[in-house]
C-alpha cells in the first residue's frame, strides 16, 4: 500500500528559496515540498511582478500532483490565497502556518483582513505562539500551536576544544537589524575575563555595524558565518549561549539551538523569550548594563541553570510531539506515516 507522499496526497507550498520552518515540517508530514520563487526575494518593489508568476506556477505543480491535502506557509498572504482557490475548484484541503510578523507587522498589517477571511476557511491554522491561537480563536478559526521544534545536534561529530581559561560565550548573531551590537561590545570591555564568539556574515554588517566591529575590545572574536558542525562546535564549547532581539514576539532558534545543548541561555527581556524559556535562562535588558548584569547571574547559577535546560528541553519535545499528532490527525495521517 502507498504511503501519503508516495502518492504525493500531501503537499508543502512556500513562496520563498528557502525557509526552514517548513522545510522541517514537510519532512516530518512525509509531504512533498514545493519552494516557488522568482526574481528577488524580500524586495517589496518586486511583489507585483512576481507574485503573478509565482501563483501561476504554484497552480501548474499543484493540479499536476492533485495532493488532496496542503501545507501553505503565510506570509505572503497570497500563497495561501492561491492554495485556497486551488481547494475550491478541487476539493483539496488545506492547512495554513501564519508566522507571527504577517499578524503584528506595519509591513503585513493592510493584509490582516484577508487572514482572517481566509483562516475560517482552513482545515487547520498553525502558529507558534499561544497568544496568535487566541487571536485566531478570536476570528472563530481553528488553530493549535507548533513551535519550531529542538533540532537534532550532532552530538557523535561535537568534540571539545581546550579550555580558553575564560567564561566562552556564544553570540548568535546574523547582523539582522533587531540584533543590538553594541551594547554586547561595550559589555565586553568591562567583563575581560569573559570571551565573546559573535557569529554572522561580516558582509552582511551594516556601515555603522562595521565601525563598531572594527573597535570591538580584543575578548571579541567575530566567527563569520558557521554553517553545520562549525555551527554546533562553537555553541557545544561555549559555558552559555547569548541571543538578543529587540522584537517582543520572535522566538529565537539559536536559543533553542543553546537549549538543545544544555547551555545556559541569555536572552533579550521579550514576552514570547519568557514565555517559551521558563527555565534555565537569564532574562537581560538590551543594555550594556543590562547583559553585564545577565552574564555575572549565569556565571553565579551556571550550574542550576544547566539542570533546568535539560527539564525544558525534555518539557518541549513532549509537547511538541503531542501537538504535532494534532495535526497529524487533521491531516489524516497517523504518528507512524510522518517521518
Amino acid at each position: 500500500m502507498q504511503s501519503l507522499s508516495e502518492k504525493n496526497d500531501l503537499a508543502a507550498v512556500v513562496w520563498a528559496p528557502e525557509e526552514v520552518r517548513t522545510e522541517l515540517f514537510a519532512r516530518r508530514l512525509g509531504a512533498k515540498l514545493h519552494h516557488v520563487h522568482v526574481l528577488k526575494y524580500k524586495q517589496p518593489f518586486y511583489a507585483p511582478f512576481k507574485y503573478p508568476i509565482q501563483w501561476m506556477q504554484t497552480w501548474q505543480l499543484l493540479y499536476r500532483d492533485r495532493p488532496k491535502f496542503i501545507y501553505v506557509t503565510n506570509p505572503p498572504v497570497f500563497a495561501a490565497l492561491c492554495v485556497y482557490v486551488f481547494c475550491l475548484m478541487t476539493g483539496s484541503k488545506f492547512v495554513m502556518d501564519t508566522h507571527p510578523p504577517s499578524l503584528y507587522s506595519h509591513k503585513w498589517g493592510w493584509s490582516l483582513p484577508l487572514q482572517w477571511w481566509l483562516s475560517k476557511r482552513t482545515a487547520m491554522n498553525v502558529t507558534d505562539q499561544e497568544r496568535f491561537r487566541h487571536m485566531f480563536e478570536g476570528w472563530g478559526a481553528k488553530c493549535l500551536v507548533l513551535e519550531k521544534p529542538p533540532k537534532d545536534a550532532p552530538f557523535e561529530k561535537l568534540t571539545k576544544t581546550p579550555d580558553s581559561g575564560k567564561f566562552d560565550i556564544a553570540v548568535v548573531n546574523t547582523f539582522a537589524e533587531d540584533e543590538p551590537l553594541q551594547p554586547i561590545l561595550d559589555a565586553a570591555r568591562a567583563l575581560p575575563d569573559v570571551q565573546f564568539h559573535i557569529t554572522g556574515n561580516l558582509a552582511k554588517a551594516s556601515a555603522e555595524q562595521k565601525v563598531q566591529i572594527n573597535n570591538a575590545p580584543s575578548n571579541c572574536r567575530f566567527t563569520g558565518y558557521l554553517l553545520g558542525d562549525q555551527y554546533w562546535s562553537l555553541l557545544y564549547n561555549a559555558r552559555a549561549v547569548m541571543v538578543l532581539t529587540t522584537f517582543p514576539f520572535s522566538l529565537l532558534g539559536g536559543a533553542q539551538d543553546g537549549m538543545v545543548l544544555n547551555k545556559p541561555v541569555i536572552l533579550s527581556d521579550q514576552p514570547t523569550l519568557r514565555e517559551y524559556f521558563s527555565k534555565g535562562a537569564v532574562f537581560v535588558e538590551n543594555t550594556t548594563d543590562g547583559i553585564i548584569a545577565g552574564i555575572k547571574d549565569t556565571q553565579t547559577r551556571e550550574q542550576q541553570l544547566i539542570g533546568e535546560t535539560a527539564v525544558l528541553l525534555d518539557e518541549k519535545q513532549t509537547q511538541w510531539e503531542t501537538n504535532f499528532r494534532q495535526l497529524l490527525a487533521v491531516m489524516g495521517k497517523s504518528d507512524s506515516n510522518s517521518k
